[in-house]
């Protein structure tokens, strides 16, 4: 059974999830306060599929989810069965993971709602310093950096390929990809990536607990930059999306151990949604 690396989200059965005596700390970090947190997300991204990002051409979605998609349908696992919207499935998968997980720790299932607006909070906070950078890169970089409009094409979860749809999109829609890159990239990159690379790291080769998270944070960080397109106006890979994608996928991934998967996904959406308003002002 594959150890989680610190900071996950467990804490030990006996704990209730409403005590007082826990702090915000350990609280923000239990399976059923991130359920909280994300489910809001969850629906909102769901009801934008349905009635924003849906067109004549097919609905938009970001790869992440794409491939979570093709997965479940390579085993013929079909989100209609369960009379829901064909696409859901990943939603589904998502809360069900963190349910289960509620289910493993015994804990009480009385969400303590301070926590909650609190790890809010903490995300929009969190996404502060990836603003810092790249503003940073584009100031460092100016010879060999885009304008922030164009690095707007690139936003996590935005395919080269999907820019231009993406443009066109009103700000609900917009908003609306920013949160299911928050959602589905960090399931995929770091929940179930980081969780596997430490499991074979520390559990099967018998790595020291911080450098098999530290190796997993580090390679999930190199595909997550590889995952989105690095291209610059000239066709060339440009430094400053290399850089910044690197640097982001490993705060988000140290941001995923160390305060766990509600916040990552907090600051992940924030930071998107806030550079889409940006561009939308």
């Amino acid at each position: 059974m594959a150890k989680a690396p610190r900071g996950r989200g467990t804490q030990p059965a006996h704990e209730n999830s409403g005590d007082i005596s826990i702090g915000y700390w350990d609280r923000s970090r239990q399976p059923l306060e991130i359920l909280a947190l994300v489910t809001p997300l969850v629906a909102a991204y769901e009801a934008g599929l349905v009635w924003i990002l849906s067109t004549d051409r097919g609905t938009l979605t970001n790869r992440a989810h794409e491939g979570l998609l093709r997965l479940f349908e390579a085993f013929d696992i079909d989100a209609r069965a369960f009379s829901m919207p064909a696409l859901a499935m990943p939603a589904l998968a998502l809360l069900a993971v963190l349910t289960v997980q509620q289910l493993l720790t015994r804990k009480s299932w009385s969400i303590h709602l301070p926590t909650v607006g609190f790890m809010a909070l903490e995300s929009v906070l969190a996404a502060l310093p990836l603003l810092v950078l790249g503003g940073v890169l584009a100031r460092a970089m100016p010879l060999m950096a885009e304008s922030w409009a164009v690095a707007f094409a690139s936003l996590p979860s935005m395919a080269q390929q999907a820019a231009e749809q993406v443009h066109g999109l009103p700000l609900l829609g917009k908003i609306s990809v920013a949160i299911g890159a928050g959602l589905y990239e960090e399931l995929v990159f770091r929940m179930v990536l980081i969780l596997f690379l430490h499991m074979v790291l520390v559990d099967v080769c018998k790595a020291p607990q911080l450098l098999g998270t530290a190796i997993a944070i580090l390679v999930s960080a190199a595909l997550f930059a590889l995952y989105h397109p690095l291209d610059g106006t000239n066709g060339a890979i440009s430094p400053r999306r290399a850089i910044f994608y690197l640097v982001a996928g490993i705060y988000f991934g140290i941001l995923y151990v160390v305060r766990g998967f509600g916040i990552a996904v907090g600051a992940h959406a924030a930071y998107d949604i806030v550079v889409v308003g940006w561009f939308e002002g």
